[in-house]
């Protein structure tokens, strides 16, 4: 016989129970990564904090003494008492909290609306980067959304080199997932809308824009929502570096899924940008609890000669030719990890004079050899996109939710004085100094 005492579950209980986690998991989180502690310790003044973020945090000579992140309490910095007490709750509880989110609750807008682009990050009259709060509550906080594994595509590179174009193209697949031919493509004569683009020389993007409305895939069970994301571009001796400097490694750290953009072939330069980043967000993403870089694709754009196009002529040239050429000239440590390790390369033809000079995006107007590269690197990227959902450092999943409270913070936390870059080495020491200031006020950057 059964248990005859069995009592089921009240609604109101478990809607109790759910409210209590809610509660809960703002004190089971470290105030400086915004996650489930993680080996919780206690300092002078009784806060609680990952050891490894206040570690990192602590890290260098401090002129002002060792303050305590919340507080600013004066602390000894050898003084960290385990909290085997806390370390008890996460452990039981933590699973529980990995779904819990402290963000708003936002609706959704109206389905049938196909969704625009949205700036995310821009300047303000000041020019100081800025969040635009409306537009992250509505993309990334939505009720529909925030909760949800999220896979973040994002491009960065030299300006005025197709990213915005590649975009949209991306958009008209996610439009048309059940479309198993060429069809998604579009009619021949279509204008190509979406992210703002134009073909010549002038700049389009201005910060980082996101695509407002997400799509949805299915991967093992699970549906996750897929936000596209187009960035200012680099390399441009009219921009501001600096700031070029910052967009971009916001870019490549919210990203699950990055795209490098590159004109013809790897050149120094876009090595150099690359090792600069890699340093980034290796040392940010630490201090964000990121896990950095989780997959790029080395685009190479206009490739001219051997004309062995797609991911076979990529993986040839970067094995037989980048690879090979770095580790004799012992250049760009990082990036030689990462193109062996997390990267894939694609090589795509000059699309075609005709479309240079038309303007539309038509696919009347593209070579046939640059529209079938493009349709099969499309379906590729679309393809593996449950498999790039974004990570933390320890591999667990960010929702949606989680992911906008740390592109607050980082975006806190680099908007701007003015810094003097003049070298990637540079650039890694002053972004990896204020990385680890959870709190500057604008002070420092």
């Amino acid at each position: 016989m059964g248990n005859t005492n069995k009592k089921e579950s009240n609604p109101v209980q478990i809607q109790n129970l759910n409210a209590g986690l809610e509660v809960l998991a703002e004190d089971v989180r470290c105030s400086i990564c915004l996650e489930v502690f993680e080996d919780p310790i206690s300092i002078d003044c009784g806060h609680n904090f990952c050891r490894g973020c206040i570690a990192a945090h602590w890290s260098g000579i401090s002129f002002m003494g060792y303050q305590c992140p919340e507080c600013r309490h004066l602390c000894h910095k050898d003084r960290m008492i385990p909290d085997f007490r806390m370390k008890n709750i996460v452990d039981k509880i933590g699973p529980a909290l990995q779904g819990a989110s402290a963000v708003p609750l936002v609706e959704m807008e109206d389905p049938s609306d196909p969704g625009t682009a949205v700036q995310l990050v821009g300047l303000n009259e000041e020019g100081m980067l800025v969040v635009h709060e409306e537009v992250l509550k509505t993309c990334l906080q939505a009720e529909e959304v925030k909760n949800r594994p999220v896979c973040m595509i994002a491009i960065i590179g030299e300006q005025r080199k197709g990213k915005s174009f590649l975009l949209n193209y991306l958009l008209r697949k996610l439009r048309s997932l059940e479309t198993g031919d060429i069809s998604w493509m579009g009619e021949d004569d279509q204008v190509l809308d979406g992210f703002e683009w134009r073909a010549g020389i002038q700049r389009t993007t201005k910060g980082v824009w996101i695509w407002k409305k997400p799509f949805f895939i299915n991967s093992n069970s699970e549906e996750i929502a897929v936000f596209l994301v187009d960035t200012e571009g680099s390399l441009d001796i009219a921009g501001n570096k600096e700031l070029t400097v910052k967009l971009s490694a916001l870019s490549m750290l919210l990203s699950s899924h990055l795209i490098f953009n590159v004109s013809s072939s790897m050149k120094e330069t876009d090595l150099e940008y690359l090792e600069m980043f890699a340093h980034v967000a290796d040392e940010v993403g630490k201090a964000f609890s990121l896990q950095p870089i989780q997959h790029l694709d080395i685009l190479v754009r206009d490739w001219f000669y051997p004309p062995v196009y797609g991911v076979t002529g990529g993986e040839s040239y970067i094995n037989d030719v980048v690879i090979k050429e770095l580790q004799e000239a012992s250049k760009y440590p990082k990036v030689l990890d990462i193109l062996k390790n997390r990267a894939h390369c694609y090589l795509m033809p000059f699309p075609g004079r005709r479309i240079m000079v038309e303007r539309t995006g038509a696919l009347k107007d593209m070579d046939e050899d640059f529209k079938e590269t493009l349709n099969t690197y499309i379906n590729g990227l679309v393809d593996s996109a449950g498999s790039h959902v974004k990570k933390d450092n320890r591999e667990f999943k960010l929702t949606s939710g989680k992911l906008a409270e740390k592109i607050r913070r980082f975006v806190e936390v680099i908007k701007t004085n003015e810094y003097s870059f003049s070298s990637p080495l540079e650039v890694h020491h002053a972004l990896l100094h204020v990385s680890r200031v959870p709190d500057t006020g604008g002070r420092l950057f």
